[in-house]
């Protein structure tokens, strides 16, 4: 979804167009998206009417940050190698975890977070889908969509980092679910 393209040395290519103010460098998405998350589990334990319209809003958000906000690069991408974008971002030094590139941090968090309201309404609003073997993987195809789309498109590059990040989000979206809302779900 929030993908940058960029080598081994992490020499970025192109600015990220994602971020919502330029100069943020990511880190003001990542409290939005906690943000969204935060409001969107009030709403749900308030009324679960409220999961439509929350599932209307978070549908444009995901479109609008991984395609309409974007324009179209000169050639497609694909980035296929996995767990790229963390072995980017951290690196393991004397025994501990270095952050040393913020930016692919603050994308894996992002995409992790950017599917994690998926993982709690979808059970919220359909029956089928109370079981992490039917929301995980449509989390996992719902991903897999926007990266194909990205990519023919030329709105963003084919990142299966992307797609184990936003899987991921789903599935802590199902346990935040398990954990916070089932109750109140009949």
């Amino acid at each position: 979804m929030f993908s940058l393209i960029g080598d081994i040395s992490h020499t970025v290519l192109y600015d990220p167009v994602w971020t919502l103010f330029p100069g943020s460098r990511g880190g003001f998405e990542v409290l939005l998206s906690l943000g969204f998350i935060v409001f969107t589990l009030i709403l749900l334990r308030i009324d679960r009417r409220t999961a439509w319209p929350v599932l209307v809003v978070y549908i444009f958000a995901v479109l609008y940050f991984t395609m309409l906000s974007r324009t179209p690069g000169a050639e497609r991408k694909a980035l296929t190698i996995p767990f790229q974008t963390i072995r980017n971002a951290v690196d393991w030094r004397n025994g501990w975890f270095m952050v040393v590139n913020r930016m692919n941090l603050f994308e894996l968090m992002a995409n992790v977070l950017l599917f994690m309201p998926l993982g709690c309404l979808l059970p919220t609003l359909f029956r089928f889908a109370r079981h992490w073997f039917v929301a995980v993987p449509l989390g996992f195809l719902g991903s897999l969509a926007i990266e194909v789309t990205q990519y023919y498109t030329r709105l963003g590059c084919f990142d299966v980092d992307d797609l184990i990040a936003n899987t991921l989000g789903a599935a802590a979206g199902f346990l935040v679910f398990l954990l916070v809302l089932k109750r109140s779900v009949k």
